[in-house]
């Protein structure tokens, strides 16, 4: 076996769990309105079951419908008629003899009052950041029924066949507000004392074990360090330390290790800077203290990595998070020897973008069926070796190649370049990138599996596409091209793209003036002040990356402003001169001129002008995909390539 530890049975209590991997309790926002498990939910859950993990810690489960929520698409244990519907999710789990966990849940000073009735209530009157609404301090009463609603909880849970329970007290939310000392000001016995701050899961757990019995699994999620020193009293690794082995002679069975709080999610959930194995100091530190099994987090992205963590003696389990999103088949295929065929997470966060900052159902950028599992089930076999044609080997062509290979049909790619990957070849140039070059090499081997005949260097002719290949259909996956403004000077020999300096067509030597501060704007800017160009970034907004989610933003600009480049928001483009570019003002209109070896025009793209109309003069049948059809991000690409194949006909 290539990975003897990862697929070494383990104990949690006296549960034996099939190997080490561990699906982590992730938002999904796949919940029905009613808050339980549809299809839509249980079909994702089911997929990655079906994938070889060994246990599934599923995402928060509220037990307070009253005064808890993450969002508006709440997961909830708090009504015995929920049981049935949550009945049918552990059932989809369990065929594959995969166990399965509930996390539960209450949010405290993290929860929305927009969507509760009776606002917000915490251990005690503070926000959980900055900005953020004040709650309620509980009563004494309200803490004793909070703590009853987890008990009646975990009962439902043992009712709908869930394996275990795992008490939620890390990031910030109730019970790890109980555990602070700066969320926690109470001076009763619920605060004032390490102990008294720990009374609250105690009593819990005991409740727990007293209606459940004693062979009902235990976990606690802590944030081993909540890594927030900006705030006064936030807990750190000996205090996390401290909560661990305190918890341990509780009873508990299990300790699940995160990081973070309400403040650093980054500790819990981290962009695609982070190196893997950042934290694992934290985890090693409480395997070290405790005799009971940790599972722990570690930015894993792949199984060899996952095998490094239990051979060095971190944990006891591997937690997968985003790595289950983006490839549901991790261990399945690290079980049959197949690593390199995983589509490894990239650290985008597009899925924590949409369901924690846009509170919508999650996605994944590499995988295109996460969330709709019971819409695209298995593609139909019916292509009959019939001849297709996909122009264009991005991100859209190879997924689309892909699909329509497993569907059957006889599939040829061609690509202009003499290497597939598109614009992700310039995606995967800025710093901390490189994890967009693994996709690629994936997505080709993908591809080549299923016997589809690549050509690379082909112009996207189509009179030649026809003559030598006389397919039924074009899939155009042709990309776009960078917009220009209609705007003075845009054709003198100083003006450049992004592509040109990722691309080092073009090597600014002292300085350069960057107009646009998107995504792509900042990337290059990044890149150019690494280099020692003086880069002055100009954009008509009044704030860099909008439309960007923050988090990765700020890790990006973050890094930007260290580097002292000089900023002009609120600016307009006014021409391009031999020497640099004049702009305004927008709010004084006070004119200036900065000078410039470079002018960068990072104004986003269009499809290739003309493009499709030239396929369409030939092939009856042109089906337009990635930014052939729309510019986007490379989730678009992916997404559209795989939706139009799956149903073309």
């Amino acid at each position: 076996m290539s990975y003897p530890k990862l697929f070494q049975p383990g104990m949690i209590g006296g549960l034996r769990i099939k190997n080490r991997g561990v699906m982590m309790p992730m938002h999904s926002s796949l919940a029905d309105t009613d808050g339980t498990p549809g299809d839509r939910m249980i079909a994702y859950y089911e997929e990655r079951a079906r994938g070889g993990v060994g246990l599934i810690i599923n995402e928060a489960v509220g037990v307070d419908d009253v005064y808890s929520n993450i969002g508006c698409h709440n997961f909830y244990i708090s009504q015995n008629y929920m049981i049935s519907n949550i009945e049918r999710l552990t059932e989809a789990v369990h065929k594959y003899d995969c166990r399965i966990f509930a996390q539960l849940h209450h949010g405290g000073a993290t929860s929305n009052p927009a969507y509760l009735e009776h606002g917000i209530i915490a251990p005690s009157a503070v926000p959980a950041g900055p900005g953020r609404p004040v709650p309620r301090e509980m009563t004494i009463d309200e803490i004793h029924e909070i703590e009853q609603k987890f008990i009646d909880a975990a009962v439902r849970a043992q009712a709908a066949g869930y394996d275990g329970v795992e008490l939620h007290g890390a990031h910030g939310y109730l019970l790890a507000e109980t555990f602070s000392p700066h969320y926690n000001q109470r001076t009763d016995e619920y605060g004032g004392s390490f102990e008294n701050r720990m009374r609250m899961i105690s009593e819990i757990i005991a409740g727990i074990r007293e209606a459940c019995g004693r062979r009902f699994p235990i976990s606690v999620r802590i944030s081993g360090d909540e890594m927030t020193p900006q705030l006064p009293d936030m807990m750190d690794l000996d205090y996390g330390l401290k909560i661990g082995k305190y918890l341990e002679p509780q009873g508990i069975d299990c300790i699940n290790i995160s990081n973070g709080s309400a403040v650093n999610g980054n500790a819990n959930c981290d962009p695609y800077s982070y190196v893997p194995g950042w934290k694992k100091h934290v985890a090693a530190a409480f395997k070290k203290e405790l005799s009971i099994p940790v599972i722990a987090t570690n930015t894993i992205k792949d199984p060899d990595f996952a095998e490094q963590l239990l051979e060095e003696g971190i944990c006891d389990f591997v937690g997968l998070g985003r790595a289950q999103i983006a490839d549901p088949d991790f261990m399945k295929k690290a079980e049959s020897g197949r690593p390199e065929t995983i589509r490894n997470c990239i650290g985008c966060m597009y899925c924590r973008e949409r369901v924690i900052w846009k509170d919508l159902p999650v996605r994944c950028t590499v995988n295109p069926r996460v969330g709709y599992e019971s819409v695209y089930k298995e593609p139909k076999a019916d292509g009959k070796g019939r001849q297709i044609a996909v122009v264009g080997g991005g991100p859209a062509g190879m997924q689309a190649a892909k699909t329509l290979a497993e569907r059957g049909f006889s599939v040829t790619l061609l690509e202009k370049n003499d290497r597939l990957g598109g614009w992700m070849n310039l995606a995967d140039k800025p710093p901390f990138k490189e994890n967009i070059q693994d996709l690629i090499d994936t997505m080709q081997r993908e591809i080549e599996g299923l016997g589809v005949t690549i050509r690379t260097g082909c112009a996207a002719d189509p009179e030649a596409v026809k003559s030598e290949l006389n397919p039924e259909s074009v899939f155009l996956a042709t990309g776009a091209q960078w917009s220009i403004p209609p705007i003075e000077g845009a054709d003198l020999p100083i003006v450049c793209t992004p592509e040109d300096i990722v691309m080092k067509r073009v090597v600014p030597e002292k300085s350069a003036v960057v107009i646009g501060c998107g995504n792509t704007g900042l990337e290059c800017i990044d890149m150019l002040l690494d280099e020692g160009v003086q880069v002055t970034m100009a954009d008509m907004l009044d704030q860099t990356g909008r439309g960007m989610y923050p988090v990765v933003r700020d890790d990006l600009m973050g890094r930007i402003l260290e580097k002292r480049p000089s900023v002009l928001l609120q600016h307009r483009l006014l021409r391009i001169t031999e020497s640099g570019v004049d702009l305004q003002d927008m709010q004084t209109e006070e004119k200036k001129h900065i000078d410039a070896d470079s002018v960068v025009l990072s104004l986003g793209s269009h499809p290739i002008d003309g493009m499709a109309e030239a396929f369409r003069d030939v092939f009856r049948r042109v089906v337009l995909v990635g930014s052939a059809e729309k510019d986007g991000r490379i989730y678009d690409a992916i997404k559209t390539g795989f939706m139009k194949a799956f149903v073309y006909e």
